[in-house]
């Protein structure tokens, strides 16, 4: 995945043949096929014609995230890989050309999660071959990829050498990744020094390259999470493969909202988080100026901003991912993403969703001092994300994006924490006796029982009630089935169909009636109507909450009548879901996007020759290419 490019990058020459610069890419994407090849625009068909001109060989060269997008130019070269295609280019001449696939290439944003993304991305490079193989018959193709794009490079590959690909396995001269999450498949030829005891962070391919074995040849550089994941990181290295396999069509609809946030469009270009700070600024010029049309399209267009920020700053800036991301070395992406989650806490949004409502009206009022006055209080509200440089801030939209799988994880370690100190054995005994008190009329019995019930089960219910626990549930039941990790996914839907908010409320309603109440007291009861006169009491419906309460007690965490397996408590205590294990295993590698070390392709010594890693690849594809 990738870090130091997150804002996109403008196209930075239109070349016949690619050349070379080193951006940042990621390993999470998403997008749709290539449309280019069928589009009625007569400039991009044009350009889509010239990428698919007929020379014996074809390079096809897929970015990484946020390199290209799905109306990319199949000719303008992007990103990383420039540093491998510009000199086999140069070497091989009219031999060999480009054809750039451009995808949707986002993480977690704009609706997609990874998988959707690779599969887009796998969708496009298939069909760009196939046309070039129809109309160019004899052409040969290598592949290229490099992060998210490795991960397509190399699906695209593995199932051409299980003879379900594009293209037959005889017209594909060899394949080569850069930085495959997937490194570790079975036929996959390593560049550079040995790494042992690591792999990439999506879990190797299980089908290997087939008839492709030793055609395909991945550069991974060491400290490099993504390729290079330490196999005791087991968490993350799940985490990994479950994003790299689960599309939103197979998530429950709030695990949809959770893990794509979108912040929407401002002047018809894609919002990041510097929006904010640059807009208030330019709001603030327009009511100085008078401009009250103008001002008042900022201010609708930053207040379509305030609903997705506060989601996002709900869903990650919990104060242990941000310590942890301030941790990191000043001037890094994580540092970088903890001052701006840190500025998000401090920032006071729905006063700004209110300061930006009265532009709006002043405006409309045509009241200049209104108008003036208002935009200044928006300006004092977004002070916080106002005081760090803008460029900064734009760069980390999509590394804060990524955080939301690790924050819903993060929230499970608490949800674990409560449902595993609960005294279920003495809420099921309180549970069960307390509708023979209510029979017998035994008020000392009823109270003993209520409040063992209120002292045991209130914990748990305001647990439960700190999170929103689908979405959690769902991304934690993506799980291999017989993983603690996937019990505690099961629990939780479970959990999540008790109404804890009304538990809690009669629970709160039941305890102050027993702060007053006297035991020594005869409540009188009603042998007719025994749960009426509790209920006249008490203020709520004590028998109806029993039975439910004896369920939770009786299976450990079994509500609404469907039951758990025994023992599940017993797994959630064995599970690794916790802070410190997130941490330790290191937030980079658990949300797919870019470090440093991800970054450093074109200039970093990958074998004991110190040459980089493209260097090193780009010779081992002109030798297959020379040898074809």
């Amino acid at each position: 995945m990738s870090s130091g490019s997150h804002a996109r990058k403008s196209v930075i020459q239109r070349y016949r043949r690619p050349a070379t610069v080193i951006a940042v890419a990621g390993a999470v994407a998403a997008a749709a096929a290539v449309p280019l090849l069928n589009s009625d625009n007569s400039a991009t068909a044009a350009r889509a014609s010239e990428a698919m001109a007929c020379t014996p060989i074809k390079l096809i060269v897929v970015p990484g995230t946020w390199e290209t997008t799905s109306n990319a130019d199949p000719n303008t070269p992007v990103g990383m890989l420039r540093g491998v295609t510009e000199p086999l280019e140069q070497r091989f001449g009219d031999r060999i050309s480009s054809y750039w696939v451009g995808y949707h290439a986002t993480a977690f944003d704009q609706g997609k999660t990874y998988a959707d993304s690779k599969q887009t991305g796998i969708d496009a490079a298939n069909k760009a071959m196939t046309d070039i193989a129809r109309a160019c018959p004899g052409t040969r193709f290598v592949g290229l990829g490099f992060s998210q794009g490795a991960h397509v490079n190399g699906d695209v590959a593995a199932a051409i050498g299980a003879g379900k690909g594009a293209v037959p396995a005889g017209s594909y001269i060899a394949g080569g990744s850069v930085a495959d999450p997937a490194r570790g498949t079975k036929g996959e030829v390593n560049l550079g020094d040995p790494m042992p005891g690591t792999k990439g962070i999506a879990g190797p391919r299980p089908q290997g390259f087939g008839s492709l074995s030793g055609k395909v040849a991945n550069v991974c550089l060491k400290g490099d999470l993504y390729c290079a994941l330490p196999e005791e990181n087991k968490l993350s290295s799940t985490l990994g493969t479950v994003l790299g396999q689960v599309g939103l069509a197979n998530m429950h609809q709030s695990a949809q909202n959770e893990l794509a946030t979108d912040l929407g469009k401002v002047n018809g270009k894609p919002a990041d988080l510097s929006t904010v700070p640059t807009g208030v600024k330019t709001l603030a010029g327009q009511a100085r100026g008078k401009d009250s049309a103008a001002a008042a399209r900022t201010a609708g267009e930053l207040a379509a901003l305030v609903g997705p920020l506060q989601a996002l700053t709900r869903a990650v800036a919990n104060p242990m991912l941000v310590n942890s991301l301030l941790q990191a070395p000043p001037g890094s992406q994580n540092h970088t993403a903890g001052q701006v989650l840190q500025a998000l806490n401090n920032t006071d949004l729905v006063g700004l969703a209110t300061d930006l409502d009265g532009v709006i009206a002043a405006a409309k009022a045509g009241n200049t001092a209104g108008l003036a006055q208002a935009a200044l209080a928006a300006a004092a509200k977004a002070a916080p994300l106002t005081g760090l440089p803008a460029a900064e801030v734009a760069k980390v939209t999509k590394v804060i994006q990524g955080l939301q799988p690790v924050a819903l994880l993060a929230q499970a370690s608490n949800i674990i924490g409560g449902i595993s100190k609960i005294d279920y054995q003495g809420i099921q005994r309180a549970a069960k006796a307390l509708p023979a008190y209510v029979q017998k009329g035994d008020a000392r019995g009823v109270y003993r029982s209520l409040v063992a019930i209120e002292d045991k089960l209130l914990p748990l219910a305001k647990t439960a009630n700190r999170v929103d626990l689908t979405p959690l549930a769902a991304l934690l039941s993506m799980w291999p089935p017989g993983s603690p990790e996937r019990a505690v996914g099961e629990a939780l839907v479970i959990l999540d169909r008790v109404d804890w908010v009304r538990i809690t409320r009669n629970l709160r309603t039941i305890q102050d009636k027993l702060d007053n109440f006297d035991p020594k007291r005869k409540v009188t009861i009603d042998p007719a109507n025994p749960a009426k006169s509790l209920n006249d009491f008490y203020g709520v419906d004590l028998l109806s909450m029993a039975p439910q309460i004896a369920d939770l007690a009786e299976h450990g965490l079994g509500v609404a009548g469907v039951p758990l397996p025994k023992g599940t408590l017993n797994q959630l205590l064995k599970t690794q879901l916790s802070p410190a294990h997130l941490i330790n295993e290191g937030l980079d590698a658990a949300v797919f996007y870019g470090t440093r070390r991800h970054e450093q392709y074109g200039t970093a010594p990958v074998d004991q020759s110190g040459r980089s890693a493209l260097i090193v690849l780009e010779n081992w594809l002109a030798q297959r290419i020379e040898a074809a």
